[in-house]
């Protein structure tokens, strides 16, 4: 979003004030109203449900069960204080664990490649040349362009070249 931790922080709080400007950015990345915004009157704008699009299962592999059109999916889950093109996945079997069966993992891919904030971070992959999409951290691969996913429960997956990655939202229960 582009603004500083601390600033936000104050904003978010109320301990200080906002110039309106600010206020439209805010809106804008979190697609609100921006009245709604700054008096919390009226309709934020927002979905109060995002769309589910796949499942996780063996091997922490996406199964999308159809293609949607953006979004669309085959469920929905509360979308909380989520950005309104937010997806939803849903864990499968214990392949991730200490994630559990049944769980929500939540994500907004909104470009493709590796946007540097996904570094260190556990986020949804897709490999390139056809290959499967995976929920990993990501590390710096040790050759140029690459990176190496992680699990917590399997080995490593070095030097992957990835299409797109998109850090995880959310996770909850379901």
């Amino acid at each position: 979003m582009g603004a500083n931790i601390f600033t936000y922080t104050q904003h978010e709080n109320g301990t200080r004030g906002i110039r309106r400007d600010v206020a439209a950015r805010y809106a804008a990345f979190f697609r609100v109203d921006i009245g709604w915004l700054l008096t919390g009157k009226g309709k934020s704008g927002r979905r109060d449900d995002i769309p589910v699009v796949g499942y996780v299962g063996a091997g922490a592999e996406v199964h999308p069960v159809d293609a949607y059109a953006q979004g669309e999916g085959f469920d929905t889950v509360e979308a909380g204080v989520l950005p309104p093109d937010a997806v939803a996945l849903i864990i499968r079997g214990d392949s991730m664990y200490p994630l559990e069966d049944g769980w929500i993992i939540v994500y907004r891919r909104d470009r493709d490649g590796v946007p540097s904030a996904c570094l260190n971070r556990l986020c949804v992959v897709k490999v390139a040349n056809d290959g499967p999409v995976l929920i990993k951290k990501i590390r710096r691969g040790a050759e140029k362009n690459t990176y190496t996913l992680e699990s917590w429960n399997a080995p490593p997956r070095e030097n992957q070249t990835l299409e797109w990655a998109a850090p995880v939202e959310d996770i909850k229960p379901r």
